[in-house]
């Protein structure tokens, strides 16, 4: 076996109370003061990064986590009352690394179905392949098999999400929800579809 040692830079231990200063800038942030949360969003950025490299997420995927954690505190701040405000990003970062990582292996799955299906020995004027076509056919038939066995308002907002290209706001205004719920949904709708693909043998669990 061959065992690759990664170096992983630890991510500094923080002290355990936020001073006065930290805890005056969210109060800023919370009543809605912009350049306060310019502020925040500076001093933590390279915790947060640095947190979403550690957890494993690929290089170019770095710069969207930490815009998800920030958009995702920014939404949740008054949820903070106490402790620490590194703690609580970092229990952020780490469920949205969580969620692109499911997120891949989700893409993954569709992109068999939706994705450009092009054989690099055919001849592209051509179309796809006679085993393309099979293979493609294949996997529409294991996403059904996934997506009929889903929760019918995460299937909703999943189809129309990943497979119909809508964006959030697009998705708001077809259900009939707050924006928030739509992402909320989403989120769930992901987990759920990589649960019922690993249930019925049509994707492999995260290593």
């Amino acid at each position: 076996m061959l065992l690759v040692m990664l170096k992983v830079e630890p991510t500094p231990a923080p002290p355990e109370a936020d001073d006065a200063r930290t805890l005056a800038l969210v109060a800023r942030c919370r009543q809605g003061d912009a350049a306060a949360w310019r502020t925040l969003y500076a001093a933590h950025f390279d915790f947060v990064h640095r947190t979403a490299r550690n957890l494993g997420t690929p290089p170019a995927e770095l710069d969207d986590v930490a815009h998800d954690v920030f958009a995702i505190a920014f939404r949740k701040l008054d949820r903070f009352h106490e402790g620490q405000l590194t703690t609580w990003l970092y229990r952020i970062c780490a469920n949205v690394v969580t969620d692109h990582h499911r997120r891949r292996r989700v893409r993954g799955a569709l992109m068999a179905v939706f994705g450009p299906a092009v054989d690099p020995d055919a001849d592209i004027a051509r179309g796809p392949t006679p085993e393309g076509q099979l293979q493609q056919a294949q996997a529409q038939a294991q996403v059904a098999k996934i997506l009929e066995r889903m929760r019918p308002k995460k299937r909703e907002v999943f189809a129309l999400f990943e497979i119909e290209g809508l964006s959030g706001e697009e998705i708001a205004r077809r259900v009939g929800c707050p924006v928030d719920t739509v992402w909320t949904r989403l989120f769930h709708a992901r987990k759920e579809f990589a649960q019922i693909g690993r249930r019925l043998g049509l994707m492999e669990d995260a290593s």
